[in-house]
């Protein structure tokens, strides 16, 4: 999944509540301009803190749209959950009706600045590494101490019609400067970075590569 932070959304009104029985609060993000894995991880470490069980969340690519949907468990116990501000919520993917007490809940749309195309997106080389210098007679001129140079991760994906359909719109709808997050699956983990220039060639005739411009040490 690759996040991008929405224009038009403010997590500062996100407003969901949370009920585990004993306790009920409202959660909303510290900042307007977020990527949903930043809302997300927010609103784990909220509620680890305000109730009485541990709680997670997970991804899972929407056929419908091409975005992600989203779901938030908790282990030790059950909750309800409730998007108290359903007008605004339903634009940002956190749509959720008065949802009985349960172990885990879906939220009801896919959130806003996801892209899920359906060959994961594969993120390698998020190293440091220094650009290519000039020959001199002593030997080579280096731009950069590798130490200190730049990370430029390489992001690639494979996406059908939807996906690019939903990568236009993503983009259209995106803050700028364009900051990105991006799931590397083999480390299970976020990596963040500029995201630039998007390339997208045929595969086939279904399919559609997107090769990504990315810069890490430039948000």
């Amino acid at each position: 999944m690759l996040t991008l932070e929405p224009a038009a959304v403010s997590w500062l009104v996100s407003a969901l509540e949370i009920n585990d029985g004993a306790t009920t609060d409202t959660f909303n993000a510290t900042g307007a301009a977020m990527g949903i894995s930043d809302v997300m991880g927010e609103l784990v470490a909220w509620a680890d803190s305000t109730f009485a069980l541990v709680f997670a969340w997970s991804w899972a690519r929407d056929s419908t749209t091409g975005g992600a949907i989203l779901t938030l468990s908790a282990t030790g116990g059950t909750f309800t959950l409730h998007a108290r501000n359903a007008d605004a919520q339903a634009g940002y993917g956190l749509t959720a009706g008065v949802k009985a007490a349960a172990a885990s809940h879906t939220f009801d749309s896919a959130a806003a600045g996801t892209w899920a195309p359906v060959s994961g997106l594969m993120v390698s080389a998020d190293i440091r590494v220094a650009g290519a210098g000039d020959a001199c007679g002593d030997g080579a001129i280096r731009p950069a101490a590798p130490g200190i140079a730049h990370r430029r991760p390489a992001v690639s994906a494979v996406a059908t019609a939807l996906g690019a359909g939903r990568m236009a719109a993503t983009l259209a709808a995106a803050r700028n400067p364009r900051r990105a997050t991006a799931y590397q699956q083999h480390t299970d983990s976020w990596v963040a970075f500029a995201l630039g220039e998007i390339n997208r060639s045929a595969v086939g005739t279904l399919h559609y590569r997107f090769e990504l411009q990315a810069s890490g040490d430039v948000i």
